[in-house]
Order: C-alpha cells, then structure tokens, then sequence
C-alpha cells in the first residue's frame, strides 16, 4: 500500500501488536472451553469459528473506525499520523482471517488439552472466579449505588483533568538542536557575520573545547544569511536575509541540550540584546514556529506598535515567559523622498527620473562588466562615499531629465527627509498584522501561559481603536486546528460504529449499553496521566480514540456472549449475564494484558512524543476492563429489567 517504515507506522505496529492478539485469544480460549466440554479437536475448532466469526469480525471493524478520524483528518498532523489508521486496520484485519482459519486448524496439533466429560456441575470453580462473581453479584443487586459511585469516580477524573499539563506534542529527545539567531531588518551580513563570530566563540570556549570540565558539543553548523538545508520534515528553517542566522548543533547527549540551550540564551541576552534567538530541541510533529504568537490587526502603525508594547509589557511580567519578540522589528531610519508632481512637470521630470537618480547616486548603477580570465567584474556608477553618507549634501544631487536633457536639483522638485519606518510589515488575511513571538522557560507550558493571557487580552482589547484587533497563534492553534480536523471526522466514525452494532446486534439497547461506556475509560486515562505526570496533548487524544476501539471490543464479545447464552442454551437472562461474564473473564484479561504489554515498548522505551499515548491505553484500558466485566452487565441488566434480589 506504499506505507513506508517511519516513526509513526513503527508506533502503529506497536499498537496493532497489543490488538491483533485479541481475535486469536477469544478463539482459543473458546476452542479450549469446547474441548474441556467433551468435544474433540476438529469440532471444537470449527464450532468456535462458526460462532466467533461475526462478532470478531464486527469488533476488528468497530476498532478500525475508531482509528478512522486520524486518517481522515485533514490537517497537518493529520497527514503526519495517518499510518496509524492504516497499519492498525491492515493488522486488525489479517488478524481476523488468520484467527478464522490458521488458529483453529493449529489447535487441533498443537492444543493438547485433555477432554473431558462435560458434566462438571462448576465450570468455573476457581478462586478467582469466585471473587469476581461475589463483586459481580453485588454490583447487579445495588446497581443503582454502583452506578452512582462510577458517576462520582467520572466526574472527579474530569475535574483532575483540568490539573494535567497540557502540550501539543512533546519535542525530541536527540542530542540535537538548533538556534534561529535574527538581527534587526536591514542589518549588514558583515554585521551578522561579526555577531555570529562571537557566538560561534562563546560555543567553541563554553562547551565544544572547555578548559575546566567535559564538552557538552560534538560539532555545530551555522549558516549566515540562509536558513540551510531541511534535514527534518518537521524543521522550518528561516528565510534567506542578511540579518537571519541559522545554527544546527549536536550534543554529546539527549541530557547535556537543556544546559547548552540554557546558556546560550544568556550569553546572547546579556552581550547581544538586538540579536533574537530562539533556541530549541528539534520538533517532532508538524513544525511550530514558537509556542505562542499574538497578532495584532489594524490599520494605523504607530498604533500597533503602542499596542504591542502593552502586550510585551504583561508578557514579560509573566514568570513563564522568556522573550516577546517583534515581527516587525524596531522602526529603522529611512530617506522619504516626496515628489512635488507640479513642480516636476514645469521642470521636465518624472518620477522615474528622480528614482533612477537617486539609485545612481546612492546605491550605484551598472554600467557595463569587465572580464578578468574566467571573471566578470561589474563597473558601477555612483557618487563618492562621502557625498553618500552625508545626508545634506542630498539636497543638492542632480536629477537628469530623460526628456530634456536638462539636470535639476533635487530639493527643486522633491521634500527629502529622514523618518523611522517598519524594517517590514506583514499582512494577515489583507490586514496589517504585527507578531509577537513569545518563548517560554523550560518546563512552562503554552497552555497555562495562554490561560492567563486570554482573558486580559480580552479585557485590553475593549479599550482599542475601532478597527483593531487580536488573535493567539502558535501551539495552541496548531493544537486546535489538529484536534478540530479530527473531530470534524469523528461523527462519520461514530455513525459506522453504530452500524456496525446495530446490525450485529439488531438492537439499539446493546450498542447504548456499548457507546455508554466509552467516556468512563476517561477515569483511568486521568489517573495515569496525573500518577505518571505526564502530560495532554494531540497523542493522548490518539491515545483515547484507540483505547474507545478495544473497550468496543471487549464489550461486543462479551453482549454477543450473553445473547448466545439466552439463545442457545436456553437459559434465563440472569444466568446468562452470570455465565457470560464468566465465560469471558479469561479471554478479556488475558486481551486486556497482552495489551497493556504491547504498550510497554512504548512508555519505557519509546520517545516522549509517544508517551502520553502509551500511558493513556495502558491506565484507560486497565480501568476500563473493570468496567466491561461490570458497568456492562449492569447496564444490560437496568436497559433489559433482569432482576438479581432473590440472588
């Protein structure tokens, strides 16, 4: 299918290796139950298939649209995780056909449980079986105060929620990092390279060749007036400029960046205050360029300026914010040249001819080349240095006349004056918009700096001119944008999870009982994420979405259960759900830890970026078991009016 081997389909496999088991162990353990039940080999195999297949099948699916959003989405991030739809699908799926016909015909050679009679008056007469139907019996009796105390135990993980940190994808672990170093506009590359020499020194002393202690740096590259190669999907090198520095870095360890980082911040603050830097891990989902960015829309300049320094000033009051930096740049010196149209046409010229005056006198014009062996040298016109530098002498530069012929001063025919100007001005959907690239402090977050900074914000903004305006960009848009195109697709997932439901169970009361479920798997993600100190953000909501698909899993196999229970058995619906709930412990704790097992690669040993998804399966899905073998019997036994008192 063209999917390549990559950090987010290698992730993918990871999960799929949690979930393709399933099918496999609710077959086998089927086939063993069959086999223990007095019947041989072949026809214990082929009546587990015939009587698992839809149900599986019917789950794999459920569980494969519950991925569906992330391939959908139309985002970024979207693009960026789209393999794990399409791995985990191929997976869940192969899984399904294989558990039909190779897992079968294998346990026929390779299952050597001995059969027995059938007559065991205690199918299920372990120790273990007798503790869950004692906590199972008394949830069915008092399933109104259970229900309760689950209600209790959900709200309070929604409000732990709010104490989670929140990230939008967590940066990279590798010994690398790079460094955005900008000048103001209109800074010479001479200057730049001078500057830029300084820091390079500062690097090479402090952490590539110390005197005292052991370098932190392996080798570092700095590209002077180019943003250089894009070596990572993720990187956003900066446009070409004179005034714009690039600098890629590696450390001798994923540890030793914070401190290198650290210290270069402040070196460059303290000896470079007109040099902007933003230093940083490299990014490892879609690039952002700083955590947080607030723009400023008007019409008037000055006003945004005088704006901006009103958020600069409450952003560095914040103890979590590090820098505020313009967009525009402070306002440089330029030559205003007003053309007085009248005067011009009495004295013969044009417009054109003072802006190619001026260009020969200031900046110079080519006149012709001169070749040296394989050399081309351009021999330029203009006036001497010191007529160039010295701004009265100005007034008097001859604008010739194409016309005419005629030269005439320039203070004849034009207002020459020196103001302070935007080095550039950005526009934003056709509006005039300043930035504020706001840095934070390691450890803060943008989430709880954008708490703070949007309701003043909006306070602020009520005593602005008409016709100026604000919005907040960075990670939290990027975070915002991701998790919107995501749930722009979740109603068509929702909307083929209750299909699939509905027509394998042809009820609308077993697939309430199913989708009711899901949200209380929260509890356990909550839990984990405070326990872990962990954090919320795009991949734990992959996190949630996956663990959704496996609580459908487990829940059909075990509805599926009971209605086989009432139908071929013939038994009450009371003993059913008892029964079913039995006949399913086993394969849905033994899923549930191969599972959780399939995530450890993930949570021990896998990036940060992946992490909080890991801990988000493994905590939700621990909690969520509980709730399979409970809430969904209970819920059955509410929607269906099973009664449990004389029991």
């Amino acid at each position: 299918f063209g999917i390549t081997i990559n950090q987010i389909s290698l992730t993918a496999l990871i999960i799929a290796l949690g979930l393709l088991v399933d099918n496999a162990i609710v077959v086998v353990e089927s086939i063993l139950v069959k086999r223990e039940h007095g019947k041989d080999a072949v026809t214990a195999a082929v009546e587990a298939g015939l009587e698992l297949k839809t149900p599986l099948l019917v789950s794999s699916l459920t569980t494969v649209a519950a991925f569906m959003p992330i391939g959908l989405a139309k985002s970024a991030v979207g693009e960026y995780t789209a393999d794990i739809f399409y791995v985990v699908g191929i997976a869940l799926l192969t899984s399904w056909v294989m558990a039909m016909t190779f897992v079968p015909m294998l346990s026929t050679v390779a299952l050597k449980t001995p059969a027995t009679n059938g007559d065991a008056s205690e199918p299920f007469a372990g120790r273990w079986y007798g503790y869950y139907r004692d906590i199972l019996g008394t949830a069915l009796r008092c399933r109104i105060r259970f229900l309760l105390i689950i209600v209790l135990l959900f709200t309070l993980a929604m409000g732990g929620m709010t104490q989670v940190r929140q990230e939008f994808i967590a940066p990279s672990e590798d010994p690398v990092f790079s460094a955005k170093l900008e000048l103001p506009l209109g800074t010479s590359i001479e200057s730049s390279q001078s500057i830029i020499a300084d820091v390079d020194n500062f690097i090479e002393e402090t952490y590539f060749a110390p005197e005292t202690g052991e370098p932190l740096v392996r080798n570092w590259l700095t590209f002077i007036g180019e943003g250089g190669p894009r070596f990572q999907l993720s990187l956003n090198p900066p446009n070409p400029n004179p005034a714009n520095t690039f600098l890629v870095a590696n450390t001798l360890d994923g540890k030793d960046v914070v401190e290198v980082i650290a210290g270069i911040e402040q070196y460059v603050r303290e000896n470079h205050p007109d040099l902007a830097a933003q230093v940083k891990r490299l990014d490892n989902g879609p690039p952002v360029d700083y955590p947080i960015i607030v723009r400023i829309s008007g019409n008037d300049i000055d006003t945004l300026y005088r704006l901006a320094d009103r958020v600069a000033e409450f952003l560095y009051g914040q103890p979590q914010v590090a820098s505020a930096q313009n967009s525009w740049g402070l306002q440089t010196k330029k030559l205003s040249v007003s053309v007085d149209q009248e005067l011009a046409r009495r004295a013969g010229v044009t417009s054109e001819d003072v802006a190619y005056s001026l260009q020969a006198g200031l900046t110079g014009i080519e006149l012709t080349q001169y070749r040296e062996d394989d050399e081309l040298i351009p021999v330029t016109l203009r006036t001497v240095a010191a007529d160039r530098q010295d701004f009265s002498k100005l007034d008097g530069l001859s604008v010739y006349s194409q016309s005419t012929g005629n030269n005439v001063p320039l203070k004849q025919v034009a207002d020459v004056a020196l103001v302070f100007e935007p080095g550039i001005i950005e526009r934003r959907d056709r509006d005039r918009t300043l930035s504020l690239n706001v840095q934070l402090r390691p450890e803060a977050t943008a989430a709880e700096v954008v708490a703070i900074l949007k309701p003043w914000l909006a306070e602020a903004a009520l005593e602005w001119p008409a016709g100026h305006g604000y919005e907040i960009g960075g990670e939290t848009e990027s975070s915002g944008d991701a998790n919107a195109s995501i749930a722009a697709e979740l109603p068509m997932a929702g909307m083929v999870i209750l299909l699939l439901l509905v027509g394998q169970f042809n009820s609308l009361r077993r697939p309430a009982i199913i989708l009711s479920t899901i949200p209380l798997g929260l509890i356990g993600v909550t839990f984990g994420l405070l326990i872990a100190n962990s954090t919320f953000g795009f991949f734990t909501i992959l996190g949630v979405i996956s663990l959704s698909g496996i609580i459908i899993n487990n829940a059909i196999v075990l509805l599926d259960r009971i209605a086989i229970e009432i139908t071929e058995y013939g038994r009450s619906q009371a003993d059913a759900i008892m029964n079913a709930c039995q006949q399913r412990l086993r394969p849905i704790l033994l899923t549930t830890a191969t599972t959780v097992l399939g995530m450890t690669p993930l949570l021990w040993g896998g990036t940060a970026m992946f992490k909080p998804m890991a801990i988000t399966i493994i905590f939700g899905l621990a909690f969520a078991t509980a709730l399979t073998l409970l809430v969904v019997p209970v819920l059955y036994a509410m929607f269906f009016r099973v009664s449990f008192a004389d029991r």
